[in-house]
């Protein structure tokens, strides 16, 4: 069984250990958590990358793979997303432990200077970003940009946010947009990359099969002597709903319509909102599933998602022109049955089954551990997947349904065929 801790290196940095015997490898990942705003994305963005593909030592993502590669495969990577209004950056890396290498070096301890390095020693000339790693990161991330469009079911999904929550951090992409990242300079990207240094809520994440006094007291050393000074981030900030509902279409070149409806909530019951957005839409047997898909055959697909730190759900389906308003009045429908109670409790136990399979994965690998306990961290709780799994089983009928009451729809997004 695992085991957790976290403390506080300075004000606003976090440091977690998270020890299972089980593994084999250690992973330190390190993330900085900002206000998700257009005019900063792609910088922040492409400052992470960056840290990633380079340091003063290694000076391109080819030296610095080369040299990890010869720690018995070690590697490292950058990982953008968005987190309700927050943009999330992080930076891993993950090696072998040390009981397994075969001259018994010290392989944990060189990947974790090769991490500090691109920290605190980035490949920087007169204040800028060396041209090389920048110029890689910044093809990268445009290349990525650019790739948000072809995925048309998750660019829906991205514009139908953007219609929500407009006015608001998250209607922004966690990557910023193609013409803020294109304007990005070498030294506008090492600006905030020191920004994100001195102001950003920093987590850092040790997972391994034992403790590492060592790494912990290398990693806290050096991140104490950052001049650090954030606000208190509020994780949670929920959407309030639009006076009218607004609707929005756009016209690709796509041969099947998209669908997004996003309703919003003021229902702070978690457990409650998750289970009934499980029952809604949330798994292959739900009633979107099985009555708007199978039963009516009125789209290609139809689920929905929950967006807990909005306090939103998006329902996304795949439809012909035609069946877009008997979809919409279907989900509607749906919803309405579950408002009035009309779910059975077998949808109820498959619904905590569905959730509980899902929390059982919690520390298969060494990124779920990460993922749960940030999740803990977010929700100011710490909590085992098993008592979560418990609370969920505490939810009542009565609960689901005053979450379901609580939904009122917000916006619809709607993607057409050009020729349509």
């Amino acid at each position: 069984m695992a085991s957790y801790s976290r403390k506080l290196i300075s004000e606003g940095i976090g440091y977690s250990t998270i020890i299972d015997p089980k593994f084999k490898t250690n992973k330190i990942q390190v993330m900085f958590i900002t206000d998700l705003r257009e005019e900063t994305a792609a910088a922040n963005a492409m400052a992470v990358g960056i840290m990633a593909s380079s340091n003063s030592k290694y000076k391109n993502i080819s030296e610095i793979t080369a040299k990890l590669n010869s720690l018995y495969g070690a590697n490292i990577n950058a990982d953008i997303s968005k987190q309700g209004d927050f943009q999330r950056l992080s930076l891993g890396v993950t090696s072998i432990h040390n009981r397994y290498a075969l001259d018994g070096e010290d392989i944990s301890g060189e990947v974790l200077d090769i991490l500090l390095d691109c920290i605190f020693s980035p490949n920087v000339k007169d204040d800028e970003f060396a041209r090389e790693p920048f110029d890689f990161r910044k093809k990268d991330l445009l290349d990525t940009i650019d790739a948000e469009i072809n995925n048309k079911r998750g660019y829906a999904v991205i514009q139908a946010h953007r219609l929500a929550f407009q006015g608001e951090n998250s209607e922004n992409s966690s990557y910023g947009t193609r013409k803020t990242a294109e304007t990005v300079t070498p030294r506008q990207a090492y600006e905030a990359y020191k920004k994100l240094l001195s102001s950003a809520q920093i987590e850092i994440y040790f997972v391994g099969p034992e403790e590492d006094k060592t790494a912990e007291q290398k990693i806290t050393e050096a991140f104490s002597k950052t001049e650090h000074n954030i606000s208190a981030k509020e994780f949670y900030k929920f959407s309030p709903v639009k006076n009218e509902v607004l609707c929005r279409e756009e016209k690709l070149d796509v041969s099947q319509c998209k669908m997004v409806m996003a309703f919003k909530s003021d229902c702070h019951d978690r457990y409650a909102m998750k289970l009934m957005n499980t029952i809604f839409g949330g798994t292959p047997f739900s009633k979107l599933f099985l009555n708007v898909r199978e039963k009516l055959s009125l789209c290609y697909y139809c689920a929905s998602g929950y967006s807990q730190l909005k306090g939103a759900i998006f329902i996304d389906c795949g439809i012909e022109e035609e069946n877009i308003e008997k979809t919409k009045q279907e989900i509607l429908n749906q919803l309405e049955q579950i408002k009035n109670g009309s779910f059975t409790d077998d949808e109820v136990n498959n619904s905590i089954l569905s959730i509980v399979n899902s929390l059982k994965g919690v520390g298969d690998t060494t990124a779920s551990y990460i993922n749960w306990y940030y999740g803990c961290f977010v929700n100011n709780e710490i909590l085992k997947p098993s008592d979560t799994i418990e609370r969920y089983k505490a939810v009542t009928r009565e609960q689901i349904i005053e979450a379901a009451k609580s939904l009122k729809l917000d916006s619809i997004y709607i993607m057409k065929g050009e020729n349509k």
